[in-house]
């Protein structure tokens, strides 16, 4: 999984992600401090499951919030809202670690296949009168 500049960008904006990276007060997007946040944020990741090649959107975006949260602990502007965000994101990565949450995007059959939802086989009755 990899984390661009683009994607930390829908999070926020380029004067915030300025703002983040900039520890040394020189104005300017510091490259080598958001690339060290996403290794972070990666690192993180991998200590509850492999890294898939092919990650679902919701882990991709769990990246980049991780990222996020990342640049915004270096600069020590970590939130109580932020905090909280952090453990709803330990809680996805738990239920991923468990496998109750799909990591990868898998390719479906195109295939009819039968849904199998229903456990029992059932047939209309006829009621009649006895005389």
């Amino acid at each position: 999984m990899n984390i661009t500049n683009e994607d930390l960008l829908n999070e926020v904006s380029q004067e915030q992600l300025v703002e983040l990276s900039d520890l040394e007060g020189a104005a300017a997007l510091n490259q080598a401090v958001i690339d060290d946040a996403v290794n972070d944020a990666l690192s993180l990741i991998k200590s509850f499951i492999p890294m898939p090649a092919n990650p679902t959107p919701l882990l991709k975006k769990i990246g980049v919030e991780l990222t996020v949260y990342e640049l915004r602990k270096k600069n020590e502007l970590v939130s109580d809202n932020n905090k909280e965000r952090f453990k709803e994101i330990e809680a996805y990565l738990s239920k991923m670690a468990k496998g109750s949450m799909p990591t990868t995007i898998t390719e479906q059959d195109s295939g009819s296949k039968r849904s199998k939802s229903f456990a029992f086989k059932t047939s209309k009755r006829k009621l009649e009168k006895r005389v």
